[in-house]
């Protein structure tokens, strides 16, 4: 049974496809970042206006210098500093939730407890159960105890005081256990914000303010919450950042039954960083109508990176905020039959893979929790009778922003920089054929789907007659008319669920502008043989 978990199925480290592609061909959506005029300087920074450009190698993005400035937004006069925060990559494996209260006068979250896990919640209902970490479970109760335990200074002093040690050993024993056991208590209270990352009650995480606190058994608290949006997370604060994806931390379902997962660090062509790449091998057939079928396989190498940036303006809605992710991709698909009718107005499409992933980044000290899902495919059409015969090699950068912009709303931005070269090609016959391995792409925060899209290379052919196309280096084999092109698709919308930024909500959905391009392989006729006269 195919592992659902790439770090146990994989020995090393996404995407390029999500991010680091080199070779363009199309050309890049002119679509734009908007911002709102006369905002201060912090919000047009360079970090920022480098961060947000898209199409950018997220390799660069994601080389930003210095470490974390684990900030909560809270100095002494309570009110963010002014200087930009790095985003980064959280520490692998952290459960615990960050529980605090808003700062005071518009500043990000006072982090007032670590020491708690997640772990019972019900979005639906809005409930939700805390557990402490045994001794752990409140940091402040331990200083408190061990403070009272040498109240006494003159009684450890006294010759005959033998008995002292002991009594103070269990009063502060006594002391320490019903600490303990209050802590999660007075952890938590009603106004205060919960942040958690994954955790196996909440595996993308959550991010709710707290309505109502009840003690439950043993270490446990039972709450009531509700909804928190980003602006009461992290007020005024603001923050950059690109951040690759550590592809041990993906989940791959195979959605078909011969699909292989692997990760190293340069797959095709496709530059990583320390995080390696994820690459993605499938065999399967494609159905077509009449029960035939074209055989069918493909390789993913992706390297995908998350960007995100706010610019705070206290628990208001944010001045501007960014939320995207860029994918760089190598991809090379084969498919070989015979079509004899038509496949339909939709072309047939394969999933064969779902991959996932909820990376956690920090921002002023905070955890934000960014979901990634693609669903990996392919897809044939085809309007004819022909034999086929097609090898493909895609090589992109894809990239996809929402921005926030106060005033504006919100936009998006595309870029999808593509090479498509067919590596070989053959057809016999009267058809048009498009041939594609693409991928669904759903990006969130908190589990809460906020860009939704679907980027497609493709290779189409248009023949009557035969062609037959090798490459590098030999000479096309041409009979008929013929026409081969390569292309790319990428379509998508931004949702309502945006509006965990603390922005207006969006009504329904708004697509993004259709980003096609299409260039020409190889066109062209070339005249049949005449038939031989018979002796």
């Amino acid at each position: 049974m195919f592992k659902p978990s790439i770090g146990r199925a994989a020995p090393a480290a996404l995407l390029t496809l999500i991010l680091a592609g080199t070779a363009a061909c199309g050309p890049t959506s002119p679509g734009s970042t908007s911002r709102a005029a006369g905002e201060p300087a912090a919000a047009t920074s360079t970090a920022d206006t480098a961060a947000t450009t898209a199409g950018g190698s997220p390799a660069d993005a994601a080389s930003a210098s210095g470490a974390p400035h684990a900030r909560a937004g809270t100095p002494a006069s309570g009110r963010p500093t002014p200087t930009g925060t790095n985003v980064t990559a959280a520490p692998a494996g952290d459960k615990q939730a960050v529980i605090g209260a808003p700062g005071k006068d518009g500043g990000a979250v006072t982090a007032e407890n670590k020491a708690l896990q997640l772990t019972s919640y019900d979005p639906g209902k809005g409930t939700a159960v805390l557990t402490g970490g045994g001794a752990t479970a409140s940091p402040t109760a331990t200083p408190s105890v061990s403070a009272s335990a040498p109240a006494t200074p003159s009684a450890s002093a006294t010759p005959s005081a033998s008995a002292a040690p002991s009594a103070s050993a269990s009063a502060s024993a006594s002391a320490s256990a019903s600490a303990s056991a209050s802590a999660p208590a007075a952890a938590v209270q009603p106004g205060q914000l919960i942040a958690s990352p994954p955790t196996p009650a909440a595996p993308q995480g959550a991010l709710v303010a707290v309505t109502g606190v009840n003690p439950g058994a043993g270490n446990t608290l039972n709450l009531t919450t509700r909804p928190a949006t980003l602006s009461e997370l992290l007020g005024g604060t603001e923050a950059d950042g690109q951040v690759p994806i550590d592809v041990h931390g993906i989940q791959v379902t195979p959605l078909v039954k011969d699909v292989k997962a692997t990760v190293g660090a340069d797959l095709g062509g496709v530059k990583a960083d320390a995080s390696g790449t994820l690459e993605v091998d499938v065999k399967a057939p494609v159905p077509l109508p009449g029960g035939a079928s074209l055989d069918a396989s493909g390789s993913l190498q992706l390297h995908p990176a998350v960007h995100f940036a706010y610019h705070g303006a206290g628990a208001a809605a944010p001045r501007t905020a960014s939320v995207g992710f860029d994918l760089g991709a190598h991809a090379n698909w084969k498919v070989t039959g015979d079509v004899a009718r038509n496949t339909g107005a939709a072309p047939i499409r394969v999933p064969f893979a779902k991959l996932q992933a909820s990376p956690v980044l920090t921002v002023a000290g905070l955890p934000v929790v960014v979901n990634l899902g693609l669903t990996c495919y392919l897809e044939v059409g085809a309007d004819g009778q022909v034999h086929l015969e097609a090898q493909q090699d895609a090589t992109g950068t894809w990239a996809v922003r929402a921005d926030y912009t106060g005033g504006k709303g919100w936009t998006s931005t595309t870029s999808a920089d593509t090479k498509v070269s067919p590596v070989h090609v053959r057809l016999d016959g009267k058809a048009s054929v498009r041939a594609a391995l693409g991928a669904e792409v759903s990006l969130g925060l908190y589990d809460t789907v906020g860009v939704e899209t679907t980027v497609a290379p493709y290779l189409a052919a248009k023949a009557d007659g035969s062609l037959a196309v090798d490459v590098p280096g030999k000479t096309p084999q041409l009979q008929g008319s013929w026409s081969l092109v390569g292309g790319v698709d990428l379509n998508g919308a931004l949702t309502a669920h945006l509006k965990v930024f603390g922005t207006p909500i969006i009504e329904g959905k708004l697509p993004f502008p259709p980003f096609h391009r299409e260039w020409p392989l190889l066109t062209g006729s070339a005249t049949l043989p005449a038939p031989r006269a018979s002796s």
